[in-house]
This record gives C-alpha cells, sequence and structure tokens, in this order.
C-alpha cells in the first residue's frame, strides 16, 4: 500500500533538487556574465587608456608615452596585456614579454591561452588613425575569477543541499500535522467496528470530507436497509403464521388420513423453510455500527422469561462476567443465546448452565443434563451447507438458525458432551471486540 506521506516527501524532495540544481546552474551562469561584464568594462577603459597614450604619425609605426600606462602593463605576466598590430608590425605591454596575445579576430575572445597557461578574456578593436589601420586588443587574466565562481557555485551547492533537508524535515512536520485528522478518522472507524459510535464526526481536511460524508450515508443506508429487512421479515412472518396455524388445525383433526399425515409433514417442512430465511434475512453480522450496550441485562432478562416458561421446573444457572459493550448487534447475540437456552431447556431434566464471558472475544457455554446428542447428529449440525430442518427434530431448526449467525461474525460452534451436567455442551466463541 502506498504510503500518502512518503510519496509526498519523495514528491518535494525530487522538486527541490530539480529548484536546486537549475538555481545553481543559473547562478553560475549569470555568476559569469556579470563578470565578464565587469572585465569588459576595465577592458574598455584600458583600451581608451592606451589610445590616449597612443601616438600616430603618417607612414610610422604608432608610439605609446610609457609615463602614461598603468604600472601592471609594465610587470611581467602581471595578468593585463594589451597588443597594438598594424600591417606587420606589432607593439605589445612589457607583461606580455616577448609573447603574443592569440587574437581570433575584432571583437570579444574568450578562454585564449595567455602566458603561463592563463586563461585570457580579450578584447579587440580596429581603429583607423591618420589614414592608418590599427588592431588593440587588450586582455586580462580570468583564472581568479573563475576559481572564484566555481568556490560561489560549490557553496551555494552546499548551502541548497542544507536548506534541502531543513525543507524536507518542515515538510514531513506539515504532512504529519495535516495528516494528523486522518489518524483520528482512523481511530474513529475502529470504533464504528467496534460499535462504540454510529457514524464518523472527525473534523477532516475539505479534501476528506466527501470520503467521510459518503461513509455516513453508507453507514445509513445499510442499517436503514437491514432495519426494513427486519420489519419486512417481521411482517411476513405475522402475515403466514394464521394461515399455517389453520392449516395445522385442520391437518391434526384428520390425523387419521395417510394423504393428510403427508400434507401435513410438507406443510411443517414449509413453516420449517420460513422459519430459517427469516433468520438468516435478520441477521445482522458484521456489518458497521452494531453494539450490544447491556448485555448482562438482557441475558437475565431473558432467563427470567424461560424459567416462568418452564414454571421453575428447570434450574437455569447463569455465569456472566461483568460485561458493558459488545460489538456486536443485540439482535443476533439475543437470537444466539435464546435459542441454545430453549433448546437447553427442552432438553434438560432439572439444569441448564450458561456462561458468558470474554476470552479474546465473547465466549458463550451452554450445558444441560439431558440425553445430549449421538455423533452423526454433531456432524449433520456442524457441517456447512446442511438444511438443519432435515436433523432430527427438536435440535435442527434452532441450531440452525445459530449457526447461520455464528458463520455471518465469522465464530465458532462446538457440540461435545458436558463433563459438568452429562448432557450436550454448546460452546459458541465470536471474535468480537469487547470494553468494559
Amino acid at each position: 500500500m502506498r504510503s500518502l506521506s512518503r510519496h509526498l516527501s519523495i514528491s518535494l524532495a525530487f522538486s527541490l533538487i530539480c529548484f536546486f540544481m537549475i538555481q545553481t546552474v543559473i547562478v553560475g551562469i549569470e555568476m559569469r556574465k556579470l563578470s565578464e561584464e565587469s572585465v569588459l568594462s576595465r577592458l574598455e577603459d584600458d583600451m581608451e587608456g592606451i589610445l590616449a597614450a597612443l601616438t600616430v604619425e603618417p607612414n610610422t609605426m604608432p608610439k605609446l608615452e610609457w609615463e602614461h600606462i598603468p604600472d601592471i602593463f609594465k610587470r611581467p605576466f602581471s595578468g593585463h596585456y594589451f597588443q597594438i598590430r598594424q600591417a606587420e608590425e606589432s607593439l605589445r605591454s612589457r607583461s606580455l614579454w616577448d609573447g603574443d596575445l592569440s587574437v581570433v579576430g575584432i571583437g570579444i575572445s574568450r578562454a585564449v591561452q595567455g602566458p603561463e597557461d592563463q586563461q585570457l578574456l580579450i578584447l579587440s578593436r580596429s581603429f583607423t588613425l591618420h589614414g592608418q589601420r590599427v588592431l588593440l586588443s587588450v586582455a586580462e587574466d580570468t583564472s581568479a575569477l573563475e576559481a572564484t565562481s566555481s568556490y560561489f557555485q560549490k557553496r551555494l551547492l552546499a548551502l541548497s543541499f542544507g536548506a534541502l533537508l531543513l525543507l524536507l524535515v518542515i515538510q514531513m512536520w506539515v504532512i504529519r500535522r495535516g495528516l494528523k485528522p486522518l489518524a483520528g478518522l482512523k481511530k474513529e472507524l475502529q470504533q464504528l467496528e467496534s460499535g462504540e459510535r454510529e457514524k464518523l464526526e472527525q473534523p477532516v481536511p475539505s479534501e476528506i470530507v466527501p470520503v467521510v460524508e459518503e461513509v455516513n450515508r453508507l453507514l445509513f443506508v445499510l442499517q436503514q436497509r437491514l432495519q426494513r429487512s427486519r420489519n419486512a421479515m417481521g411482517n411476513l412472518s405475522h402475515a403466514l403464521k394464521t394461515p399455517l396455524t389453520l392449516m395445522f388445525q385442520i391437518l391434526e383433526r384428520r390425523s387419521g388420513d395417510k394423504e393428510c399425515m403427508q400434507l401435513l409433514e410438507q406443510v411443517q417442512r414449509i413453516e420449517g423453510h420460513i422459519n430459517r430465511e427469516l433468520s438468516r434475512a435478520r441477521t445482522a453480522g458484521q456489518s458497521p455500527g452494531g453494539f450490544w450496550s447491556k448485555p448482562e441485562q438482557d441475558v437475565r432478562d431473558l432467563v427470567s422469561t424461560l424459567e416462568a416458561v418452564y414454571r421453575q421446573q428447570i434450574s437455569i444457572a447463569l455465569d456472566i462476567s461483568e460485561i458493558s459493550n459488545i460489538s456486536a448487534d443485540r439482535e443476533d447475540m439475543m437470537e444466539v443465546i435464546g435459542n441454545l437456552t430453549d433448546n437447553a431447556c427442552k432438553w434438560a431434566q432439572a439444569r441448564v448452565s450458561i456462561t458468558l464471558c470474554q476470552q479474546s472475544g465473547l465466549s458463550l457455554i451452554i450445558e444441560d443434563d439431558g440425553p445430549g446428542m449421538k455423533e452423526d447428529e454433531k456432524l449433520l449440525v456442524l457441517g456447512r451447507g446442511v438444511r438443519m430442518d432435515e436433523t432430527k427434530q427438536g435440535h435442527g431448526l434452532g441450531l440452525a438458525i445459530v449457526r447461520e449467525i455464528v458463520d455471518a461474525y465469522d465464530g465458532r460452534l462446538e457440540l461435545e458432551q458436558s463433563n459438568e451436567l452429562g448432557g450436550l455442551k454448546v460452546s459458541v466463541w465470536f471474535p468480537l471486540s469487547v470494553s468494559d
């Protein structure tokens, strides 16, 4: 999965590196241009001074008044040179010693090799004095300027690298600060999954607001669909209950008729199918927003109701830990506990035990002192895809409903012999978040 923070950091780092490299190159070019302009300006001034000290007579080589020439042109290899050429004759500065300037042509000549491997910038101009054409070239050593420019570029590059690191640190801080609301959103999503809230309320950047609104809308739609489904299933159950009861009564009165008994059996099958599908439709499963806020109170109320139904013939022992919040749909959990407890009460002789606790999830154990269940029947109950209404009457439908709900929550259902009571022991485990 790509990290948004890493992607932004890499993108910014690449952009800054490109920016600082281009900046360094441009600054270096501009520095060279400024340095060259400064040197050319000095060469222009030197050329005017040399022209002023130049005496030209017809048909003779120009003469210089050396006392008006700056001393820098008199010191050998000083880095400042001039050369005057007329026809085949030439007059050069003493700083050139016995060398010549490699003049390419009129104008500016760059990076010309001079005395002692000096890099010269040469400015050459042609003048006509007293009818004589004179080519004056003035040069200056730019090696020091090149070294200074190179040093400046290196320092600029080092400073740019330091600025790049500083900007990256600042950018990482800004990104983390900007993405901080997403951490809160992640926490709310976890709370939503655990059933501690019904919608997202974390303030987020405007770019994320549409996502949050869409998630909230989807949660609302899911809850509405689940509620409508349950209402519709309830209405259907009530609508079918009366005609099915009437059919049972009519067919039971004709119990002697073989065909009526066959028809009664098929009606019972229809009732089993309807109850099974109604239960499946009512199951919420691991949908977001499911929340069981008062499990202990609800289970105690259920036990009281069952004790009243069985007229105190069955003693129900309840052992429940102090669990206040369970991230599961209340109707699903009550359906599981109700079906298993009612089934245990039907088959028990006198005692039923219920244990509800937290063990890396929600653990439910229901035991009775009845006859238990045969191994082949257990296999039918635990086998996925088996239609439980086809198993032994009395265990089938209730355990089928339980298995559907357990499967919806990716839980576990185990059937075994109870060592304590001797009857059937049903163990159910749900991988749910439980908080005190």
